[in-house]
């Protein structure tokens, strides 16, 4: 019998490198593991649309926290959030310990309405209103701008030309309702600016119809929006527009990058990168967004209110 001497020996290395393992022990070391944490937490209602949250999770652990429709995010053992009206919310609680990671999920009451939400001081009042408000592009050069940081135009700006050249942008209204399910209605008057990659891809207004395929879902719509307060680059706050499809300016840009095809992701969320009221005395508001398309990347658009 012809016998493999390479499996032979490497046959016997194992046996004798189990026997050692076996036979070693790591002493002064605890190895045991600690179970999976059972995360668990408290909801203070405060009253005014706002609610304290506490980690009672009976093991040292660091929390982050999750409301379900406005995608807020927060840090931190016991954290105050303003949830703005009254109702239900989910809310996630994601703990890190020594035995793991693990999160609970639980609905969150808020008995009554924050009463100053709707003052044109706060980002959701600036744009809805207390009951609603109507925005179209800001008809003056640089509505449209992209370039290297938010509100930066370095690599292209809309002119004043392009106000008549792309008067079916221009016309385009945007409103949001004052109210718990955050309602945005997109009207763009039954035409849109191809812009060379919609519809028959010219660089002209073409009717809505033109829309097909995926691209279909930026024609008009309903969708819904929420507005945190605080947050984004400059610290005023941030819009995020929720719905396929859902959009303000170019509609291919998006957070991470610019898809001509259609959308991709299921809301866009904006920076609000400035406010101003009664501009000049005029009566109307300016109202400036950006969306970070990847990097230093940025398109920012201006609206005027109506």
């Amino acid at each position: 019998m012809k016998i493999n001497y390479k499996i032979k020996y490497a046959f016997v290395g194992a046996l004798m490198g189990i026997a050692l393992l076996q036979g070693c022990k790591i002493e002064g070391e605890d190895l045991h593991l600690n179970p999976i944490p059972q995360p668990d937490f408290e909801a203070v209602d405060l009253g005014e649309g706002k609610v304290r949250l506490i980690n009672t999770t009976g093991t040292p652990s660091i929390a982050q926290w999750t409301v379900a429709s406005s995608g807020q995010k927060f840090s931190g053992d016991t954290v105050e959030a303003n949830l703005i009206f009254a109702g239900n919310y989910d809310v996630e609680l994601s703990i890190v310990a020594q035995g793991g990671m693990s999160s609970v999920t639980k609905a969150v009451s808020i008995s009554e309405n924050d009463p100053q939400a709707c003052s044109d001081d706060r980002a959701l009042g600036f744009i809805a209103g207390c009951d609603t408000k109507t925005w179209k592009l800001n008809p003056e050069a640089g509505a449209f701008k992209v370039g290297p940081g938010p509100g930066n135009g370095e690599w292209w700006a809309s002119g004043a030309g392009d106000i008549q050249g792309r008067s079916c942008e221009f016309n385009d209204e945007f409103t949001f309702s004052f109210n718990a399910e955050g309602t945005f209605d997109y009207d763009n008057k039954g035409d849109f600016f191809a812009d060379g990659y919609l519809g028959n891809q010219t660089a002209g207004c073409e009717p809505a119809t033109n829309l097909t395929g995926e691209q279909k879902l930026w024609d008009s719509g309903t969708f819904s929006f929420v507005v945190t307060e605080g947050t984004g680059v400059n610290k005023l706050g941030q819009l995020r527009l929720v719905g396929k499809g859902a959009h303000i300016g170019v509609k291919k840009a998006h957070n991470g990058g610019e898809t001509p095809t259609g959308p991709v992701n299921d809301y866009v969320l904006y920076d609000i990168l400035s406010m101003e009221k009664n501009v000049e005395g005029k009566g109307y508001d300016l109202l400036t967004i950006g969306v970070n398309i990847g990097g230093d990347g940025w398109w920012s658009f201006t609206l005027r209110s109506y």
